[in-house]
């Protein structure tokens, strides 16, 4: 019988340390198996900087933290993952050659040049600093790249070197373009104005002044009789290609108001151009009567990129809250919407079960994704009640040990969520300071947050500040101890503190 209980005691001892199912039928990790770890899935495809169209319209490239995704264009929805371009790192700027068969791409790390027939990179440069904006000359063979202070480099494309340089102090973020006959950039330069140089020998042919902030977009007309610039001034000005005199102002009215311009885009034709604003919408202008014709949007954030279809029956647009859409030009409905990008992700929390896996993102959202049927993020509904609250300081999550709750960070406020419905429960107020740090008690009655002024802590059921503790120094963290009877912190003045009763 003795032996009988020992050989019990012995199969319960080796099934609790060998590898298990767990929820999900997942393996679970142990130090047997942890070299065999390998990533799962990647939740969000980074950040969208830039899209555009390819010149045959069959593809959207939209570069990102990630790298840079190859959407075909009726599938910007898609929830399958679409070609990507491992750029390794942040892909800052982007421009497909006029034939569609290269695609040049600036990091933190240089230049980049991609064939898109087999997907593959054929070179790559280092550059003096990073590069935001870039363009080919109309025959491909020149590609300008805006390297902020250090002015616009010509780079040759047959000889893959360095032609010649435009010294000038760029709008870092600002564009470069060509004219349709290759023969002249244009650009801006950090003192709100806007430069025409010769391509040739560098000269300048025109300096447009007029704007009295930053200068994000300058685009010429197809048939280069006009140069358009966009300003955070909220103005669109259309200039004299030739001679440089400002021809019109194109600004938003008491009934359709319009904030800074940050993107341009012509029409194929000329006849419209598009100019996407801070607050989210499109407007679309008629060039020849130079007044609004229509407003399209708005779409969730500032309106970064924009670019007309080859076609001209589709407007494309990126935005600062990392939306890729296309929009009907002629009625200015939404036709498709990209998913699965996000901002910086700022923090994770799991649900005591493993069912759920709360992430909150710079964009202030907080998204609750279920980790048995892994799909992509952005097909996860955000959590109801926090779109828009302020979390950009969001750095924390934090479940509650029976996972009724769920907590989240606001700057200097931590808000209870139900962990089931997403939907707020209350607000934990009053405590000094920025959160630092939050913590539950292990029976899930009492939060414990660590401030930039001292220890709060919290009755969890009626939200009241139970107690407060003031420090010196900014706290980094706070923790329970397991049996409940003491919280420990970490402060910026060089203490360990200990709290509980005498």
């Amino acid at each position: 019988m003795k032996r009988a209980w020992v050989f019990g005691v012995i199969l319960v001892l080796a099934s609790a340390l060998s590898p298990v199912s767990a929820q999900g039928g997942r393996t679970v990790i142990v130090p047997e198996n942890a070299s065999q770890v390998v990533e799962l899935i990647r939740l969000g495809r980074g950040t969208t900087e830039h899209a555009v169209y390819s010149p045959d319209g069959a593809t959207i490239a939209v570069a990102g933290t990630v790298g840079v995704w190859l959407y075909t264009t009726p599938a910007l929805n898609t929830p399958t993952e679409p070609p990507l371009l491992e750029t390794m790192g942040v892909a800052e700027a982007i421009a497909f050659s006029p034939d569609g068969k290269t695609l040049a791409v600036t990091t933190e790390d240089g230049l980049q040049l991609w064939d898109m027939a087999t997907q593959t990179m054929t070179s790559s440069m280092e550059l003096r600093r990073t590069c935001e904006a870039l363009a080919f000359s109309p025959d491909g063979s020149l590609l300008a790249l805006n390297m902020g202070y250090d002015g616009i480099v010509i780079w040759n494309m047959a000889a893959n070197v360095e032609q010649g340089k435009i010294a000038a102090t760029m709008q870092s973020n600002g564009a470069v373009t060509f004219s349709p006959d290759g023969s002249l950039i244009a650009g801006s330069t950090s003192d709100y104005k806007v430069h025409v140089w010769r391509t040739a020998d560098a000269s300048e042919a025109a300096l447009l002044s007029g704007h009295s902030g930053y200068v994000y977009d300058v685009a010429f007309s197809p048939d280069a009789a006009a140069l358009v610039s966009a300003s955070y001034d909220s103005t669109v000005r259309v200039w004299d290609a030739a001679g440089g005199a400002e021809l019109a102002a194109l600004v938003g009215s008491d009934e359709q108001p319009l904030d800074e311009v940050y993107s341009l885009a012509y029409s194929p034709d000329g006849s419209l151009l598009a100019s996407g604003h801070a607050d989210g919408r499109v407007a679309l202008w008629d060039m020849a009567a130079r007044t609004l014709r229509a407003v399209t949007g708005p779409q969730v954030g500032d309106v970064v990129d924009v670019a007309f279809s080859p076609d001209g029956a589709q407007i494309l647009t990126a935005s600062s809250k990392h939306q890729v859409q296309t929009w009907d030009t002629a009625s200015g409905a939404e036709v498709m919407g990209s998913v699965g990008h996000s901002s910086y992700i700022s923090a994770t929390a799991f649900s005591p079960d493993s069912a759920r896996l709360a992430i909150a993102d710079w964009d202030e959202n907080v998204w609750l994704w279920d980790t048995a049927a892994r799909q992509e993020l952005n097909f996860t509904t955000p959590v109801p009640d926090m779109t828009y609250t302020g979390l950009r300081n969001d750095t924390m999550l934090a479940y509650s040990p029976d996972g009724s709750l769920l907590a989240a960070t606001e700057g200097f406020t931590v808000i209870l969520l139900d962990a089931g419905s997403g939907s707020e429960v209350r607000r934990l107020t009053g405590c000094n300071g920025t959160v630092g740090s939050l913590v539950f008690s292990p029976d899930s009655t009492l939060m414990a947050i660590a401030s930039s002024a001292g220890l709060c802590l919290f009755n969890v059921a009626s939200g009241e500040l139970s107690a407060f503790f003031a420090s010196n120094d900014w706290l980094n963290n706070a923790v329970f101890s397991p049996d409940q009877t003491m919280i420990a912190t970490a402060g910026k003045d060089c203490t360990a503190r200990v709290y509980g009763l005498p």
